[in-house]
């Protein structure tokens, strides 16, 4: 077996010092780039890794990202939005020898201590914080304790935090359009949270395509659930039995729409053909569930790569003002919608 190769080593080979080995590794700028890519071939030539522990305890970093989410780990392992943000951070956070540890709940009261958590002890660099809810105190945590963090959802009343999201009113407003030029001008919304900032906006946008068609908003057609096929099943389902008119639905997941598919069958109701479904995500299944999904896209895997990016950037301290960055959206037209 080979012997490990020292930062200090990788230097003399490089003919470098091994500072500059150092920015290489931790992908720092002020390095002239022939002389990254020959620090790149001498590491890439002696397979080298580098010690985390030593590199954290030279920086003080732990070189750890927490990552909190309000879901337990049974109900994420079925997630699959989380699934492809989770592959997309991990591809960002991993390239730059990060790790990231998963803070879950079972409740509001666990997603508060799983947020005060990750601020005690040092045992994070920073935080990336999924569920953003309205005016949400539990960044204060991290605020007051100085842990850098961004959220995925843009934080209402927080106009200094950094975030990443995507053009969820939007696209929400691009999907009503195409359902009422479908001719489906009473549409059951089925959509998250009601304090949900990705719920308040896709309502927003659900509104103003009925009010630029002059169409008032019937709060009888607004249902709020919590993203997950049950939730667009029970809404579905619970609308029929009471006896409300609907031709179409738009949920604001694709799990909610294919619970929405789901109860509607039940009912000898055919999405497609008798009625209008709509998602949003673009989930990978949603291509392949009976009838393909038509859903509003959005870029979830590059969206954790970014959140990623970004926190990094955070941490290396050469920043000012808020990082963010919105992500556009496109409505995906597959075999659920039809003419009302």
């Amino acid at each position: 077996m080979s012997k490990r190769l020292t930062m200090k080593e990788i230097a003399e080979l490089a003919g470098v010092s091994k500072a500059t080995v150092s920015r290489v590794l931790n992908a720092k700028q002020g390095v002239h780039p022939e002389t990254r890519e020959k620090v790149e071939q001498v590491i890439e030539a002696h397979s080298y890794t580098p010690n985390l522990v030593a590199q954290g305890l030279s920086s003080k970093r732990t070189r750890n990202i927490g990552l909190v989410v309000a879901h337990t780990a049974s109900r994420l392992s079925s997630h699959l939005f989380f699934l492809e943000f989770l592959r997309g951070i991990s591809n960002s956070l991993n390239e730059k020898g990060f790790r990231l540890i998963l803070a879950t709940a079972y409740s509001e009261e666990d997603y508060e201590d799983s947020c005060r958590s990750m601020t005690q002890n040092g045992v994070v660099d920073g935080v990336v914080i999924l569920g953003i809810r309205s005016n949400d105190r539990r960044l204060q945590y991290f605020l007051d304790a100085g842990v850098p963090f961004i959220t995925v959802g843009r934080p209402i009343g927080y106009p200094e935090a950094d975030y990443v999201d995507s053009d969820n009113e939007g696209g929400a407003r691009t999907a009503m359009e195409y359902l009422l030029r479908l001719g489906h001008e009473k549409v059951l919304f089925v959509n998250g949270p009601e304090d949900h900032v990705a719920s308040i906006a896709r309502e927003h946008g659900y509104r103003a395509a009925l009010d630029t068609r002059g169409l008032p908003s019937d709060e009888r057609y607004i249902i709020h659930g919590d993203f997950s096929f049950e939730s667009g099943y029970a809404a579905v389902r619970d609308a029929s039995i009471t006896g409300l008119e609907f031709s179409a639905v738009f949920a604001a997941s694709d799990l909610a729409a294919m619970g929405a598919i789901a109860a509607l069958k039940e009912s000898g109701i055919q999405a497609g053909k008798d009625a209008s479904v709509i998602g949003f995500d673009d989930i990978p299944y949603a291509r392949f569930v009976d009838p393909p999904l038509t859903t509003v896209h959005q870029p979830i895997c590059e969206m954790g790569e970014e959140a990623g990016r970004l926190l990094l950037l955070r941490l290396d301290g050469d920043v000012q003002g808020p990082l963010t960055k919105v992500f556009r959206t496109q409505l995906i037209i597959r075999e659920s919608t039809q003419r009302g």
